[in-house]
Formats: structure tokens, C-alpha cells, sequence
């Protein structure tokens, strides 16, 4: 499958002042994907392998759990074990993902995401242990059943997963070993890391042949759904490849370095997808996805106006870009230190139906994010250790 690759719309800031705010009518790139794309088939080197630890059944780093592997009908599955709609995709499609594994005439690939938080990464890195034991089908299915009602509860301990797991027979040495000592842990972020090539940007995700399925009827209807994988050609999806767009602002953004941002309360409504814009150009280096990143950031919800966090109130944070929600993940790439960056999040490229924290359910996040450092550019040196002069 070859990957279709995202379409990014860097418009220049129209300036209509040469104040420090940016008025409301400068326009900014809207980030759009095509509706129909997959991550490609991994082709890694023996190098690349032996560096990231991977279970029985993946066919790279970067990938999950691979069943049928040389059929060429191409079924790509991304899932997060903490979220609820995948628990719920799975309840009414169980059967059906079963019967194409079964059939021998699908490849089905399970991308386990694990974007929600550390309990989605234990999930997966349990998955990976049950796959080395044959058994992974049977612990996808057990942590759906059991998936709490809320995400980061703190139940899904390696404790409690182990007793879990011991119900459905995986109770060796060695698969408790894989666990406890998280064997799989690079390989967990290596797949999440690998959504950033795809158009995936919320969970489920379910592609056929390269193409998404219909996220409004294919994935809670079992006929529709069986119509889909059939028959990709015939999927009807709801926004067919948009077009680059444009989106107006309608609020102010300051843009003066080193001084934390202030913005003003937006009006009208919040745009469907992903939109960015460069209110400071930086002159260091670039960021490429993946990269771990030093940012001061504030965060304000679109509806309220209200600033929900802000790292300005103490020191920059540092974090790895694979790790954060799919708006960061897509619209940092492309900053260069010394910049500051406006990126506006509909739900389902931030904490979706759920929230987090302060984030309410369903909110349109505004985030304005200056890039101070790229620490994963950074190589160590060795510094000799001082002497003592006699």
C-alpha cells in the first residue's frame, strides 16, 4: 500500500498592523488529510529490527499484530485499548474481525495506539507478551471486556492485568516475565509514533485497501461494515479528499518572544479539522515528528474562553512528540525553534468525548505553543572530568 501523503497549507499572515497583537482577519493554514490512507508496509533493516524488541506476529517496529500476512486484500485496525468507541466497535464487529482472520484470504493489521495515557501503554505491551503465546485475539478481546469506564483509572495496574490475563491461560514464566519487565515497552512507542504518517486521527480507524471506511454508518452497522471490507470500492465516505482550506480568525493572538502569550476570546464557530499558523517564524531548528520538544504553551478552550493550563506559570516542558494528543503530533512538525505557533483542535484531534483534566468533553482547543528547543537534535558529548592541579 503506498501512503498518501497529508496536505499541509502554509498561508502567509496577512498583516493589517504592525502592532504586536495579529488581528482577527489574518488567515491561517487549515492542516486537511485525505480520507483515504494507510501506513505503509514496513520494509526494515535487519539494524532497525534487532534495535526495537518486537512479539510474534509484527512485521517491524513500527507496526502491530499482523494475521494473513501475505493475502493482498489489506484490513489496517488502529486502536486504542482505552477507548470506549473501540470498545464498542469491537462488541458489534467481534465476529466479523474474527471470521477474516480466520478466512486466511484477508491480512488484518492491528495498530495498537496508546495515545490516551501509561494504562493504554501497559494494554499494549500485554498484547505484545500475549502475542509471543499465541494468544493475542484472546487478550484483545479480555481488555475490551474489562476496559474501565474511565480512562486512567488506575486499575489496569500490571497486577491486575496479570490475574486478568491468567483466566484466559496466560500464566508461564515467561509471559509473565515479557510483562513485568515491559520487554515490549520501545516497540509500543514505536506504533504510536508511526500514526503521524497516516491520516489517522481518531480511534477506531479502520482502512480497507487504503481507504477509510465510513466513520458516520461502517463502523456501527455489522452489514455495512462487511460491505466495506468486501467491497472497498464502493465505500462511501462522508468528506471524499478535501481540498486545501482557509480559516479566518476570529479572535487576536500576541506575538511577542519570551512573554507569555495573551489571546482573545474567539467567536463564531470553532473550525472541523486541524488548523495552524506561524505567528513568529523561528530561525533554529526544524522539528520532524517524533521529535522530543521544549515548549512553553498556553491552552484555552474555544467555548469559554478560559485558559485551562499554561506552562508560563512555571518551567517549559519537555516531551516526545509520538507521546501527545494527534494535534501536536501534526502540527508541531514544521516549527522551527524560536517560533510560536497557533494551532486550533477540534475533539477528534485532541481529548475527543471524553476530556481530560480541565478539558471538557467534546472541546475545541485553542493552543499557542513557542518551540525553545529540539533536545532529540541534541547529541551528547563527553566531557572529561576535571582534575586536580597538584
Amino acid at each position: 500500500m503506498a501512503a498518501v501523503v497529508s496536505v499541509w497549507n502554509f498561508l502567509a499572515l496577512r498583516k493589517r498592523s504592525s502592532k504586536a497583537t495579529i488581528a482577527a482577519v489574518l488567515i491561517f493554514g487549515t492542516l486537511v488529510s485525505t480520507s483515504a490512507t494507510a501506513a505503509p508496509t514496513p520494509t526494515p533493516t535487519p539494524k532497525a529490527t534487532s534495535a526495537v524488541k518486537i512479539p510474534k506476529g509484527s512485521v517491524a517496529p513500527s507496526y502491530g499484530i499482523v494475521f494473513n500476512s501475505t493475502a493482498k486484500k489489506v484490513v489496517d485496525i488502529w486502536e486504542d485499548f482505552q477507548c470506549p468507541k473501540c470498545a464498542v466497535f469491537e462488541s458489534i464487529n467481534k465476529a466479523n474481525i474474527a471470521q477474516l482472520v480466520s478466512s486466511k484470504t484477508v491480512r488484518v493489521n492491528y495498530h495498537i495506539l496508546s495515545f490516551i495515557g501509561v494504562e493504554s501503554q501497559r494494554a499494549a505491551m500485554v498484547a505484545g507478551c500475549a502475542a509471543d503465546q499465541g494468544k493475542f485475539i484472546q487478550a484483545h478481546d479480555l481488555l475490551y471486556k474489562i476496559q474501565p469506564s474511565k480512562e486512567n483509572s488506575g486499575t489496569w495496574t500490571y497486577s491486575y492485568l496479570l490475574k486478568k490475563m491468567a483466566t484466559i491461560g496466560l500464566k508461564s514464566t515467561a509471559f509473565k516475565s515479557c510483562v513485568n519487565t515491559e520487554r515490549y515497552s520501545a516497540w509500543v512507542a514505536t506504533v504510536q509514533q508511526s500514526v503521524v504518517n497516516t491520516s489517522v486521527v481518531a480511534t477506531p480507524t479502520v482502512v480497507v485497501n487504503g481507504i477509510q471506511i465510513n466513520r458516520a454508518t461502517d463502523y456501527s452497522d455489522p452489514v455495512a461494515f462487511v460491505k466495506a471490507i468486501t467491497d472497498p470500492s464502493k465505500i462511501v465516505t462522508a468528506t471524499p479528499s478535501p481540498s486545501p482550506t482557509t480559516f479566518a480568525l476570529t479572535f487576536s493572538v500576541s506575538r511577542t518572544m519570551g512573554v507569555e502569550p495573551t489571546i482573545g476570546k474567539p467567536t463564531g464557530d470553532a473550525p472541523k479539522t486541524l488548523v495552524l499558523g506561524d505567528l513568529v517564524v523561528g530561525s533554529g531548528d526544524l522539528v520532524k515528528s517524533g521529535d522530543t520538544v521544549a515548549v512553553q504553551y498556553v491552552l484555552m478552550d474555544w467555548a469559554t474562553g478560559d485558559v485551562l493550563e499554561s506552562s508560563w506559570k512555571g518551567n517549559p516542558i519537555t516531551f516526545a512528540l509520538s507521546q501527545v494528543i494527534s494535534a501536536w503530533q501534526r502540527g508541531i512538525p514544521g516549527m522551527k525553534v524560536g517560533g510560536r505557533r497557533l494551532l486550533i483542535a477540534p475533539p477528534d484531534w485532541a481529548y475527543g468525548a471524553n476530556g481530560s483534566g480541565k478539558v471538557g468533553a467534546n472541546a475545541n482547543l485553542i493552543f499557542v505553543v513557542d518551540l525553545l528547543a529540539i533536545p532529540s537534535h541534541v547529541i551528547a558529548s563527553t566531557t572529561p572530568s576535571p582534575t586536580s592541579s597538584k
